[in-house]
This record gives structure tokens, sequence and C-alpha cells, in this order.
């Protein structure tokens, strides 16, 4: 808050800034990572999941109270932009960051809604969150059978091995053992989706953006045109796979690949 008012008018207050929140950034990354690294040992584990919380609403106290720094950033115009970067020849740096900010300017708003926005973000984070403990922590899937009767064990890490295996036995009963838990919350699945939809979609509304499409794509600086003509080339292509599903029943010898 102390750089309030100053980042638009004063080049080395600026930089100065610049180089606070990527030491502040380095610090509270290090922070997380090592919370969800441990919460990760034992998803079930209390202690580090409050600290995985505790941690995320840190992260959105300071980007409310940095809600000001964009707006400001964006209130320089050209000239005294590419002037703040002749003075500070360090800034240069941080010119892409800059200039990605600039480029969002139709996408940023006032500084008071940049704080309600920021506000938000543990409130809009929680689909993914919930939808985290669900898969990660609270479900648990039967053995596997293989063709002698042997059973093996079914996890988010062993499925894929067991998928690879030259058993088709096993491989169909790890794929029923895996989906047939999500088939059973189908619904819990649903409407943790149908959250994460709408908070996708306030977002994108929000920052005024047509569609919550192009508000994805936008932070990798993708034209929606670009994924569009993507799909359409999949779909134009489709015949390959189909002649190649053919091919491979013919030489499995089997009517139907799942």
């Amino acid at each position: 808050a102390s750089y309030k008012g100053l980042l638009s008018t004063d080049s080395a207050k600026l930089l100065e800034y610049l180089r606070a929140d990527d030491d502040m950034t380095v610090l509270l990354e290090s922070l997380i990572n090592y919370a969800q690294r441990r919460n990760d040992e034992d998803t079930r584990d209390a202690k580090y999941q409050d600290m995985v919380s505790r941690l995320e609403m840190l992260f959105v106290g300071i980007s409310g109270a940095a809600a000001f720094v964009t707006p400001e950033i964006l209130s320089i115009d050209d000239d005294t932009m590419e002037r703040f970067f002749r003075e500070q020849p360090e800034m240069e740096l941080y010119r892409l960051c800059i200039d990605r900010v600039r480029r969002k300017r139709a996408h940023i708003l006032s500084e008071a809604e940049e704080r309600i926005m920021a506000l938000t973000g543990e409130m809009t984070g929680s689909p993914d969150n919930i939808f985290s403990m669900f898969n990660d922590a609270d479900l648990k899937f039967p053995d596997a059978t293989d063709k002698d009767g042997n059973k093996h064990q079914v996890t988010h890490g062993s499925y894929i091995p067991l998928m690879h295996s030259n058993d088709r036995e096993l491989r169909k009963s790890a794929f029923e053992s895996l989906y047939g838990v999500y088939e059973n919350f189908r619904n819990t699945s649903a409407a943790v989706l149908a959250s994460q939809v709408k908070c996708l979609t306030f977002r994108a509304r929000a920052r005024k953006y047509d569609s919550t499409l192009q508000a994805a794509l936008d932070g990798n600086e993708v034209p929606v045109e670009v994924y569009k003509q993507l799909i359409e080339a999949v779909h134009e292509n489709m015949h390959y796979m189909y002649k190649y599903v053919k091919l491979r029943k013919k030489l499995l010898g089997v009517d139907e690949l799942h």
C-alpha cells in the first residue's frame, strides 16, 4: 500500500515495487509449495489441509491489498512507459510482464473492482478444492482381478500401469473398478462441475470477455479462431482414426475396442 499513487509517476518506485513483488512471490510460492507437497503425502491429513487453506487465504489478502497495481500500470501512457524503461534499464527484465498486463487493458477493472475480484479468489477456487479433496482423499477403488484370479490394487497411480498390461481381463477389471466408482458419484461430480462453470462464467463476464473460452485462452495469448481451427482440423481427419481402430480390431481379433 505504501506504493499506491507512486507507480505511475516514479520509475524508480515502479522498479522497486516490481523487485519487492518478485521477492515476496518467491517466498510465498516456496511456502505454498511446501504445504501442498506435504498435503500430497496424505490428503486426509487435516494439519496440511489447514496450512494450504491459510496460505490460500493469505494469497487472497495480498491480491486484494495490491489491487491498485494493475490499474496504475495501465494509467501510464506509452511514451511515459518507454521513458521509465530508459530511466531504469533494469526494468527491461519486467518488460514482457508489463506488456502482458497492458495488453489486457480492456479486461482490467477499476481499483475497487479489482479488489472485489481478488477477494472472490477463495470462493471461486472452491470447486477445484472440493474436487481435489473428493478425488484424491475420499475415493477408494475396488481391487482389479487378472486372468489368474490375482488381485491388484487400483489407485490413481497404479491405474495407467494396469491399463498397459498384456492381460485383457486385468485391463477390463481395472477400468470397471475406477470408472464404476466415478459412476456412483456422478451427481456429485456434475454439481462440482456446474459450480466450476459458474465461477468461470462469472470471471469472464466480470472482465468483459465475449466468452469463457476467450477468457481461458487469453492468458496464453491464443486467439479463439486458432482454437476453433484446431478442433475443425481434428474433425476433418477423424477418418484416419476410424481406419486405425478398424485395423486394430481386425489384428486383435475382437469385435469391440474400449
